[in-house]
């Protein structure tokens, strides 16, 4: 059994870092909203917002309108004083960015792609983080710790990705440890955390205003399908730290071959690979599309091909919307969230792909089947690499003493 009792300093650690949330999430709110709010009297309040402004972490704002007309002094976080330094890694490309606490994006994106991702090439793509690491540090030493979001699967407690990602024989897979690997070469805090659930994470805190009410699903759907939910505020994980990997649920059992030796999962007919292989089985059937010109298949140019209405093009974004839908059907019962989000290539399916989703919703309705608001971000907006800042966020937030703050009283 772990020890769970509390000391003076860390009651006072856990409080500073409730106040610093709150206040992070609430901008503005003055040292009255943060009582009602928090449950902790003016007097604790008070010492705690001292602390914080006297190192810089916090400044008064100005008055603000409060209840029955009374004005309170707002507070604010100095968000000049931290940065977070996004890395994201997917199997065929790394992005690095530096982001305040409001998530704007600071520096040059370092933006690499290479030839997918395997034990050949892991050691020259680590390399190439820590080379962005020490430039971005370099020119932003306000960093004060570094969130990062891989592909599935990750394994938290590790901090290791499986190598090829999918293998058979347990006696093939190798288990990379990243998170040891890139800490080697960095005294700041790294976070890492699953590709599609740093979206999730990204989605509720900088879309939703922090709304704790609110149930967030998010479908990465790119080179493959993977899944990321967060309730009140907190990524839902599972015991392995993988328990989204929603790319590998059965939506035909007797379907399409999936790169992970099963059948008919749900990556084999939404992930962007997918797509392609199924373009090109269907291609000799469409002597006028306008596929049949590309001299090299991109989402870019099959998208574009679908904007034009191309026939074989429109069909097979329609149908990865119908195969989508259900298989969202089916997660209702599980995790019945208020909202899903689908980001990266699928989402330049746009209203075509919305078409096939509600025609499954139309076609399957139940007790269970209340539709959730369905949004598309599009990998020019890059959710994830905007959720491995928020992860690192996240993180520091939890213990702002230790990450944050140089001498707390």
């Amino acid at each position: 059994m772990g020890k769970s009792g509390k000391n003076l300093d860390d009651l006072l650690d856990l409080n500073r870092a409730q106040v610093m949330r709150y206040i992070v999430q609430n901008r503005g709110c003055s040292r009255t909203d943060l009582g009602q709010n928090m449950g902790l009297t003016q007097a604790s309040i008070t010492k705690i917002i001292h602390s914080l402004i006297e190192n810089g972490a916090v400044y008064e704002t100005g008055y603000v309108a409060g209840k029955k007309g009374r004005r309170s002094v707002g507070l604010s976080i100095n968000y000049d004083k931290y940065k977070i330094l996004a890395v994201k890694l997917s199997w065929q490309r790394l992005k690095i960015c530096a982001y305040d606490f409001l998530g704007n994006a600071y520096g040059q994106l370092i933006s690499i792609p290479f030839e997918s991702m395997d034990l050949k090439n892991i050691e020259s793509i680590t390399n190439m983080i820590i080379d962005g690491i020490r430039s971005f540090t370099s020119e932003y030493p306000e960093i004060v710790a570094i969130g990062m979001a891989v592909p599935g699967p990750y394994y938290r407690e590790t901090g290791s990705i499986l190598l090829p990602p999918y293998n058979n024989d347990p006696q093939k897979r190798i288990y990379y440890s990243l998170r040891a690997k890139l800490q080697e070469h960095t005294a700041l805090p790294l976070f890492i955390e699953h590709d599609a659930d740093a979206g999730a994470l990204g989605y509720w805190w900088f879309y939703t205003n922090c709304n704790h009410k609110l149930i967030t699903l998010h479908i990465l759907a790119s080179e493959g399908v993977g899944g990321g939910l967060v309730e009140d505020s907190h990524i839902f994980s599972g015991k392995r730290g993988h328990s989204c990997e929603l790319g590998h649920i059965t939506i035909d059992y007797n379907g399409r071959k999936c790169v992970c030796g099963s059948k008919g999962c749900l990556d084999a007919y939404c992930s962007f690979r997918s797509i392609e292989q199924i373009a090109k089985e269907q291609l000799p059937e469409y002597p006028n599309s306008l596929l049949q010109q590309l001299k090299s298949f991109s989402a870019q140019s099959f998208f574009s091909a679908m904007r034009q209405k191309d026939e074989l093009a429109v069909k097979i974004v329609h149908e990865t919307g119908v195969y989508l839908g259900h298989a969202l059907i089916s997660l209702l019962p599980v995790f019945d969230p208020d909202i899903v989000v689908i980001s990266d290539i699928l989402a330049l399916g746009e209203d075509i792909l919305l078409e096939g989703i509600n025609q499954a919703f139309e076609s399957r309705q139940s007790f269970f089947t209340r539709k959730p608001q369905i949004k598309l971000i599009e990998d020019s907006q890059d959710l994830v690499l905007l959720g491995a800042a928020t992860v690192g966020i996240d993180e520091v937030l939890k213990k702002p003493t230790e990450y944050m703050l140089s001498s707390p009283e």
